[in-house]
């Protein structure tokens, strides 16, 4: 995927990576045989995110299962200068004409589903996750920052070692996923868990 990225001259990319959090048994059908995931994240046009999942399909048949997963989030706001990048680029890059539906649909079949606890809580949210209907998803570490605000705001102590879990949904599926999520692991529970969409 990084020579994807790199071969569209995507302007702004990182890459971290994760862990996938699907049943072992949905694993086997999918064909993962490793648990380490990659993480590839862009900030690019809609229509450079045309191109690089062209080029994904091209290069790595993404749409093969076991292959990974790709999708887009649309960007609400965004610094002038990171707006001004993505629109640059855009205006520099030649048109592309090609298209494929099975991943540019107009009509969002799918929610990504975030949820931030305190590490050591993921398993509660794995189990909530898919007893409510997600397949699965992609577990990231990372370490939570403005604790003290955070404090003050909730009036809890706020860890600042973090998990973060990503499950793409079906959208009819997302209401009781988030619920699940909260009723396992929420803001009052011990994981001190935050679940947004």
């Amino acid at each position: 995927m990084a020579h994807v990225f790199n071969s569209a001259k995507a302007p702004i990319s990182v890459s971290t990576h994760g862990f996938g959090c699907a049943d072992s048994s949905m694993f086997e059908y999918l064909g993962f045989g490793e648990n380490k995931k990659s993480i590839m994240i862009s900030i690019i046009s809609s229509e450079r995110a045309n191109y690089i999942f062209d080029l994904a399909e091209e290069k790595i048949n993404i749409s093969k299962p076991g292959k990974g997963i790709m999708f887009t989030v649309p960007l609400t706001s965004a610094t002038s200068f990171l707006s001004g990048i993505v629109k640059k680029d855009d205006e520099t890059q030649p048109k592309i004409t090609k298209e494929k539906d099975f991943y540019m649909s107009s009509e969002h079949q799918y929610e990504l589903v975030i949820t931030i606890i305190t590490r050591g809580y993921f398993q509660d949210v794995k189990t909530a996750a898919i007893s409510a209907g997600a397949r699965g998803g992609t577990l990231i570490h990372a370490l939570g920052m403005g604790a003290e605000e955070a404090q003050k705001f909730l009036g809890i102590a706020i860890q600042p070692e973090k998990e973060i879990i990503l499950n793409v949904v079906k959208r009819e599926d997302k209401n009781k996923v988030m619920n699940a999520i909260a009723e396992a692991s929420g803001i009052n529970t011990q994981g001190r868990g935050i679940i947004f969409s």
